[in-house]
This record gives C-alpha cells, structure tokens and sequence, in this order.
C-alpha cells in the first residue's frame, strides 16, 4: 500500500524490498567511502531509487542510525559528545587516570574530525539525491520526504559551520572561510570553499524549505519543530539574535521546561523522552549504539569536574543540577545522552535578548530557568542584585564585548544547566575562543586529501599544514 509502519524503528510493510534496497543502498555506501567522490550525489553505474516509497529508504536508513543511536554526525552519540567534552575546560585533564585511553586534548582528534567532514557531506549527498531525483514531488509520503531531506541537510550544513568554519561575525562574513555547497548534481563539478555569509544563507534557505513541507509525521523524527528548534540554534550561532527569538519562543511553547523535581527523574534517563525534550538519539537497544553509550559513561567518569565549575555551583546550594551533574568527589554523575532540550531554547531566548539590550526580557527568560532548578530560597535576578561577573575562561561575550553582569549570569546558566552535553566546546568557541588551547584549534581541519586533490579551489583552515 505504499506505506511504512513503525515497530522498534522504522521497517517497511514490503520486507523483501526493503531488504534489496538496504543491499543496494549498502553497496553504494562502500562506493562513495573513497576521498574524491563523496560529494558526488549519483553514483556512476548504479541503480537510482525510482519511486517516494524507494527514495524513503535512502531516509530511513540516517533516521535508524540516530535512533540506535550509530549516528557520529548528524545528532552525534554520545561518545562524541563526551569527546568535545574532554576538549572543553569543564572536566579537569591533569588529574585524570586514564590517559591511555581518552583525548587530551582537541589535536589529538584531527584525524576523526576530518572523517567526521566526510561522513556529513555523504549525508548531504544522500538528501540532494532525494531533493533532485524523486519524480513523486506530490504525495503525502513523498512531501514527507523532502521535508525530511531539506531539514537533515540543513542540519547537517550548520554541524560543518560550526565545527569547519571560524565563529560567525556579521562584520567579516563575506571575507570569512566558508564550505563547499553542494546543491546540484553534476557530478564533475568541483565546489570550492564559499565565504561564510554565502554559507548562512545557503543552510537558512535550506531551513525554510524545510518548513515549506511542514512535516508532521514523527516516524520521520524532523518533524517542523524540531526544524524549527535547529532553525533558532543556527540564528543564534549567526547572531541574528531577533530571528533566534522567535523560532525559539515557538517551539518553547510546545515543549516546555521541566520543573526540579521532574528534571531530577529526567535528566538521567538512558532512552526515555521527557516532554521538555525535542529531539534526541539513541531511543532503541543496540549492539553498537549500547557499546558507544557504555563508553560514553566510562569516559566521562575518567575526569573529576574543575574546580571553576564546583566554585560556580557553590553560590547556589539547593540547585538541584549540583548533585545530579558529579558527586562529592566531583566525578560525573549525569549521563551522557544526546538530547536537544528546551532549556536550551529558553537560554537562546535569554541570551538573544541581552544582545539586543532587552534586559527585562534577559532576565525574564533567566528566571524562568533558575526558578525551574533551585527548590529552596529562591531569589530572582534583577539589574540590582544580578552577581559580579564569574572568572572563568570565557572574557567576552560572542559580539567580543567584555562581558556585563547580565551576560555573565546568563553564559553561567547555560554552563550549569547543559554541563557535558556537549555544548561547552561550542561556547568557547563562540565567545572568543579562549587561548588555553591554541586559537585555531577550534576550527577543525577540512580533509587533507580533499585538499591535495582539489589545491586550487579549497584552502585548509589557518593553522594546519595543507
């Protein structure tokens, strides 16, 4: 009948199908693994899916990898998210006891973070092969579909910004590296780097194209709100502080923030959804989903918590993340799960409102937060009673403006409430890049071998020897 059911993942009705497309599909994987030619978006000699039913394989297969929780690109696993954490300066290095066996320090991940290129381009390739090619543009499953495919690219495009572009000023974007876009399908082609403004308004159109289709079914997991949700993190990265708001405040409204009580059952939960989460991974027991969570959780446990982060929670004692985020020996207790939750959004909220000198808002969207996590003796923040600026390594806020109270405390607030959830790193980043690694190790390398074969149209990144 054309459509496909959900049992423990996405499998469809007609098993043998999907068996065959799953073994072509397989063998179109291994033919596109090569250096210089995963950007291509048809493959050479090979069959071409035909119908919105065969393309939804192409789909499924990305939507089963983040729900077995395989996925190490597009909503990464939970040992990548503890391999940015190890990177970050919220777990102390030097008293570890396991050097042998986890990163010191971001250099050490060159290699797999030019694997990591690659791998996100052969999903971007995935989704233009289903934007380009599918006939069926009409029918609910094919809608769907290319739903589905703008947001996953879209996604994508921001994960490559973030991670293999410097951070975005708006002054400097059009003389800022940017990536290589790939859109069409000429398979001779050979892109080279765009600037960094050209790329923001590539992934925003991809963005809004995304929502065009208004995708509702949640079997296909990007559904509009969490496009939306996606959507306000790139604005909020790109500094488009008053678009961040209201995709933000949109998708806030239908996920709300949990309360303390349900946060402290939540927040350590292996698969289970909460309400206040909007898109997480690893949702179903797998072999090597299992392995990389294990991992995740024994990693994590090799770095005691610093100090500056201990110091921070110590001006609130009844924050109830305290105990749930390390013990008294100051080892991690939170599990490490890689979820997009709407405290996030409300920080985002919070934040893009003190850029834009809107500090009733600032901190009524702060307060919202901090009332939802301190049980007793809570006071709320006003200009008056807001603390002194917290020492940590962070100086400046993202604009590069020496960072004013009400920034302090709502850049604090985000470092408690999203501790090893792998979005420290991505602060350092943002605001200023603080110099206790060198500077341009924050913006990983594009592959060396994609340089070799293409010198004249793509430029490493400052820093790394082409």
């Amino acid at each position: 009948d054309g459509q496909f059911q959900k049992s423990d993942g996405f499998q469809p009705r007609r098993v043998e199908e999907y068996k065959l497309f799953i073994s072509i599909y397989c063998g179109l994987m291994i033919l596109l693994a090569s250096c210089n030619n995963y950007l291509d978006v048809k493959p050479k000699g090979k069959i071409i899916p035909e119908t919105a039913e065969d393309f939804s394989t192409i789909i499924h297969y990305w939507l089963d990898q983040i729900e077995k929780g395989r996925d190490d690109v597009i909503i990464p696993n939970p040992e990548v998210m503890t391999t940015l954490e190890m990177f970050a300066d919220d777990l102390n290095a030097t008293l570890a006891s396991n050097f042998g066996y986890t990163s010191i320090y971001v250099g050490s991940a060159i290699n797999k973070n030019q694997a990591t290129y690659k791998t996100l381009y052969s999903v971007i390739k995935d989704c233009n092969m289903v934007i380009g090619n599918m006939d069926d543009t009409e029918s609910d499953l094919a809608r769907t579909l290319l739903g589905t495919a703008w947001s996953i690219r879209s996604i994508c495009y921001y994960n490559l910004m973030q991670r293999y572009c410097e951070p975005y000023q708006p002054e400097t974007a059009k003389e800022t590296l940017g990536l290589p876009l790939v859109d069409d399908f000429d398979m001779e082609a050979k892109p080279a780097r765009a600037n960094l403004k050209e790329t923001a308004e590539f992934i925003e159109e991809g963005f809004r194209k995304a929502l065009s289709y208004n995708v509702s079914n949640e079997d296909f997991i990007f559904t509009s709100s969490v496009t939306k949700a996606y959507f306000a993190r790139f604005f909020f990265w790109t500094q488009n502080w008053s678009s961040a708001i209201t995709y933000a405040k949109e998708v806030l409204e239908k996920y709300p923030m949990l309360e303390a009580d349900e946060y402290v059952e939540a927040i350590n939960q292996k698969q289970a959804k909460a309400h206040n989460v909007i898109i997480r991974s690893f949702t179903m027991d797998d072999d090597i989903g299992t392995m990389s969570y294990a991992t995740a959780q024994a990693d994590i446990k090799s770095r005691p918590v610093d100090r500056n982060l201990v110091d921070l929670f110590a001006a609130t004692d009844n924050d109830v993340r305290r105990r749930c985020n390390y013990d008294s020996k100051r080892i991690v207790n939170k599990i490490i799960t890689t979820k997009f939750r709407s405290e996030e959004l409300c920080l985002i909220i919070a934040e893009a409102h003190a850029h834009l000198n809107q500090e009733t808002d600032a901190l009524g969207y702060l307060n919202q937060l901090r009332s939802k996590r301190i049980t007793q003796d809570y006071i709320a923040y006003t200009i008056d009673n807001l603390p002194e600026v917290f020492q940590q390594n962070i100086k400046t806020d993202a604009t590069g403006i020496p960072l004013t109270k009400l920034m302090s405390a709502i850049l604090c607030e985000r470092r408690k409430e999203l501790f090893v959830e792998g979005d420290r790193w991505f602060e350092l980043k943002r605001n200023g890049r603080p110099e206790f690694w060198e500077k341009y190790l924050y913006t990983f390398p594009i592959p060396k071998a994609d340089i070799r074969l293409f010198p004249d149209l793509l430029i490493q990144n400052p820093g790394y020897i082409e």
